[in-house]
């Protein structure tokens, strides 16, 4: 599964996901105003996509299949001068292990339904880690607030996307800012979860620290991290 393009999609999920923390304090007093949060999530995407392209950083990618981890993939990334984002490979690129005759083939093939079954996981995935505005109104509307344990607020509620998935996210009380955000829905009959830690650059943008997708049926954990932030 290939998400190292996904990744641009969530800086603007990182504006959106940091309304919560903004209708959390609504919330408790009155239902919050959906048109005056959709502006907010305008503007705090806006300021946060601008920061980010102020920076470089490195992205770390690895999946683990049937139980074998396969070699991780290192990347810079950075946004050129006209906010297009861009990557560069600056690990050794994977050697392909060919097989000649009818078992190379077999293997051909079923390498190919691999990629095509992990881009339909990998378009869930953005899909997920990027909702409409639409959406997260949706979910202020019905969402659970709760105490954690850890002293964060849990924001969650059931049908985010699809019938039957379930999304929370966690927010730090003091600083209102989303700590991690979790899902749980299926693919094709198959159970999908992911989870995203957020963190932030002091000073500068919030960004997705690690990002892991698991597929227990099919023995998939897909695992993304970014780091190593620096001003361009």
């Amino acid at each position: 599964m290939s998400n190292v393009s996904n990744y641009f999609r969530w800086v603007r999920t990182i504006g959106l996901i940091s309304l919560m923390g903004a209708a959390f304090g609504l919330i408790q007093a009155q239902k919050p105003d959906p048109a005056a949060m959709a502006s907010q999530y305008a503007a705090t995407a806006k300021q946060n996509a601008q920061l980010m392209r102020q920076y470089t950083w490195q992205m770390r990618t690895e999946l683990t299949l049937k139980g074998e981890p396969k070699p991780a993939q290192l990347y810079q990334m950075r946004f050129d001068a006209d906010g297009k984002p861009q990557k560069t490979l600056i690990s050794a690129p994977v050697e392909q292990d060919k097989k000649r005759g009818i078992r190379g083939r077999i293997r051909e093939n079923k390498i190919e339904e691999f990629k095509d079954w992990a881009g339909e996981l990998s378009e869930l995935v953005k899909d997920y880690l990027a909702p409409t505005p639409g959406t997260m109104m949706d979910f202020y509307s019905k969402a659970a607030y709760a105490h954690a344990p850890d002293g964060s607020v849990q924001v969650s509620s059931t049908n985010f996307l699809n019938k039957g998935d379930k999304a929370t996210f966690w927010l730090d009380p003091n600083t209102q800012i989303p700590i991690r955000f979790t899902f749980e829905t299926v693919l094709d009959k198959d159970a999908v979860s992911g989870q995203v830690d957020f963190a932030q650059v002091a000073g500068g943008p919030q960004y997705a620290s690690r990002v892991t997708i698991n597929v227990p049926s099919k023995e998939v954990t897909s695992k993304i991290e970014n780091f190593n932030y620096q001003k361009q």
